[in-house]
């Protein structure tokens, strides 16, 4: 999904040792396992914006991915992304009436020599904002529009999770995946027929534990994915489990890495991940995406004061 990404770019011009076979893509190493031990403490609320006011919080978010060497945006992918036909402008983000608005226009660009027809706005965390595992949590509404491309997502180190990413043109149409940016690189994606989630706001969440993620739409569980496998490279129950010899998902995200919280409405190049204009022509006034609030809970037990 963001392979525009300069954290990315070595990775991805180096290429890959050799291409994966359809198994090697599903089924890892085998690893010692001792079992499907959950922790069922209580979440416990560690972050929160209910996008108060009248203006984004400047020490929790930025407007444009900081993986310039200073954080600034004076880097080439700073304010691009993958295969979208998308400069990020900082107008295009608001906050009024307690929600954030994330807009989108018609309107031809240039970011360090690469032209796009189309400008969106994003959110991306600093500081704090840097979790690893927990339940990630967005309620928000989606935009209707062919090429519209909203997601909630979060990237750091090798690791992404996609909570959610959905094309207008089909909004009942949910998707959810993983990735993996090692060498080689690995993937899931999933995806579910829902009624058409621009209708109205919805809740939308990801829970990241050591052994499982699941994904979930108002409260309705969507996807699972576990970090381990059987031989068919089927999840297996993140809790219950017995002990012994199990194949890892080479897709799962890893322990070590934190990841920042991400929201983004693009434009898709045509035939790119959604099926994007083929022209650049004026979006219908008032086409936004709106969120009334992003939280991160984490377990009791794992919580430490910050």
């Amino acid at each position: 999904m963001r392979n525009a990404l300069p954290l990315l770019a070595a990775l991805l011009l180096a290429g890959t040792a050799g291409a994966q076979t359809e198994r090697e893509k599903r089924v890892g190493p085998v690893q010692a396992d001792d079992g499907g031990t959950c922790d069922t403490s209580a979440w416990q609320l560690v972050f929160q914006d209910e996008f108060d006011g009248d203006r984004l919080d400047p020490d929790t978010w930025r407007t444009w991915f900081p993986y310039s060497a200073d954080g600034s945006d004076r880097c080439d992918g700073c304010r691009l992304m993958g295969t979208s036909n998308t400069i990020f402008r900082d107008d295009l983000v608001t906050v009024s009436g307690g929600q954030l608005h994330l807009g989108v226009r018609a309107r031809e660009g240039e970011w360090y020599g690469r032209r796009k027809e189309h400008e969106g706005g994003m959110v991306h965390s600093v500081g704090d904002a840097r979790f690893t595992y927990g339940r990630f949590e967005v309620r928000c509404r989606i935009p209707k529009g062919t090429g519209l491309w909203p997601a909630f997502w979060g990237f750091g180190g090798e690791t992404e999770i996609d909570v959610f990413e959905l094309c207008g043109e089909r909004p009942g149409l949910f998707k959810g995946a993983l990735h993996r940016w090692g060498r080689p690189k690995f993937s899931t994606n999933g995806r579910k027929r829902l009624p058409d989630l621009s209708e109205g706001f919805h809740d939308y969440v990801v829970e990241w534990e050591r052994d499982g993620i699941s994904w979930f739409i108002d409260g309705q569980l969507v996807q699972y994915r576990g970090r381990y496998v059987d031989r068919r490279g089927r999840p297996l129950p993140a809790c219950g489990r017995p002990a012994g010899d199990h194949h890892t998902a080479p897709y799962f995200p890893r322990a070590e890495d934190g990841l920042n919280l991400i929201l983004d409405l693009a434009v898709s190049e045509p035939k790119g991940f959604c099926n994007g204009p083929k022209r650049p022509q004026p979006w219908p006034e008032g086409t936004r995406f709106d969120v009334e609030h992003v939280r991160v809970y984490q377990r009791r037990s794992a919580v430490t004061p910050r």
